[in-house]
């Protein structure tokens, strides 16, 4: 194997770098390997140009900080604002139906999500009858709570 990879051409080098440094980032956090993908792959046109190792490995870091400063914090900002909510946060927020009417205190009633029947208390305490429309506004363990959106 070290035979095949000495015959290669040094630009091939780097690109295997590079791949090999982007499919690790898909198992690690942060955008950092990613970063030195991208450093990688600016150390090419050096390798094309037949410039010295040294140029080369210059190209890579400057390259690799660069895409550390302007990359890896966009990144981390996109993903951040695109975070899928998942189990009961997705439902916060959800305009439902009550079911069956959800009695004043502790008592609560039922309403529909997606086809499931919920068990939920109101918000504000009091009764609210079938064929109401409710926002989901949050939970305790699997019981709903909701706030009436109109009177």
């Amino acid at each position: 194997m070290m035979d095949t990879l000495a015959q290669l051409p040094v630009w091939q080098l780097w690109l295997i770098a590079a791949f090999f440094l982007f499919a690790l980032e898909i198992v690690t956090p942060g955008f950092v390997l990613a970063c030195f993908g991208m450093g990688a792959l600016l150390a090419i046109p050096a390798a094309l140009f037949g410039w010295s190792w040294l140029v080369q490995v210059i190209c890579f870091c400057a390259g690799s900080l660069v895409a550390l400063w302007l990359l890896q914090p966009l990144m981390c900002r996109w993903f951040r604002s695109h975070d899928a909510k998942t189990g009961m946060d997705a439902l916060i927020g959800r305009r439902v139906f009550v079911r069956e009417r959800i009695e004043p205190g502790d008592q609560g009633g039922r309403v529909a999500v997606d086809g499931d029947v919920w068990r939920a208390v109101s918000e504000g305490g009091e009764a609210l009858e079938p064929g109401r429309e409710v926002r989901i506004t949050g939970y305790q363990s699997v019981i709903l709570i909701v706030e009436p959106l109109s009177k």
